[in-house]
């Protein structure tokens, strides 16, 4: 792993466009337009979050060719690229924002600027992965009722990640172990964007990643941790 972080081969594919998935701690390219994040469905373009932090929201679309980026600690970044028009965007999707529809926000946007399901690349970066992501099974039946979301993906019994480097949570609730990059890639499926247009990195910020990056685990061990920007940017 470079200093860019993990790579994904759909976005790899594309030479009009730069990303990254960084390491915890490193600090977001010059230049980069990010929001003050709030867990919402706010989504906007570049000029609107630069300098970075300018407003609140939780997702940024490029109008130029500087990059846009988010910063994350087991939420999930999500880097949006169309092979039309050639926007991008960068999306920050915890559960309760996933839930509150920040991806159907952005693809909204996307699509009124020209973009198709067709001509949508997705990458889904590190986030806490469903070997040590909790929750309690009042949550789950929460949103069971809901008809708007996809199949959910959880298990009672923990998975066991092959991969790790650190222990894997431990449960603390009695939960069960939710799938939250499933959950996404559902939802973007519904919008009609295809499987073999969403890439997941399957690298789980709690038990995969460089020390850092898990605030869940931080909050287990009080190990500290820092933000992982990841960014995507049009070349000029």
């Amino acid at each position: 792993m470079d200093n860019r972080g993990p790579r994904s081969a759909l976005l790899e594919s594309q030479r009009w466009l730069e990303y990254a998935f960084q390491p915890a701690g490193q600090p977001a390219p010059a230049a980069a337009a990010y929001g003050q994040q709030r867990h919402s469905a706010k989504v906007v373009l570049a000029g609107q979050n630069r300098p970075p932090k300018s407003c609140e929201s939780d997702g940024v679309i490029s109008d130029d060719h500087q990059p846009v980026a988010v910063y994350t600690a087991d939420c999930l970044p999500v880097l949006f690229a169309d092979v039309k028009t050639h926007q991008v965007a960068a999306v920050h999707a915890g559960l309760q924002g996933t839930l509150g529809g920040v991806l159907s926000s952005a693809l909204d946007q996307l699509l009124a600027g020209g973009a198709t399901p067709a001509s949508l690349l997705v990458a889904i970066g590190p986030a806490i992965g469903p070997c040590c992501y909790e929750l309690g099974v009042d949550r789950i039946a929460q949103m069971q009722q809901r008809p708007d979301l996809p199949a959910l993906s959880w298990s009672q019994q923990q998975p066991h990640n092959p991969q790790a480097i650190r222990p894997q949570a431990q449960a603390h609730h009695q939960g069960v172990w939710f799938d939250l990059p499933q959950l996404a890639q559902g939802l973007l499926l519904q919008r009609g964007i295809p499987a073999a247009q969403i890439d997941r990195l399957a690298v789980c910020t709690y038990c995969m990643a460089e020390a850092g990056s898990s605030y869940r685990y931080n909050t287990h061990f009080d190990s500290g941790y820092q933000s992982r920007f990841s960014w995507i940017r049009r070349r000029a």
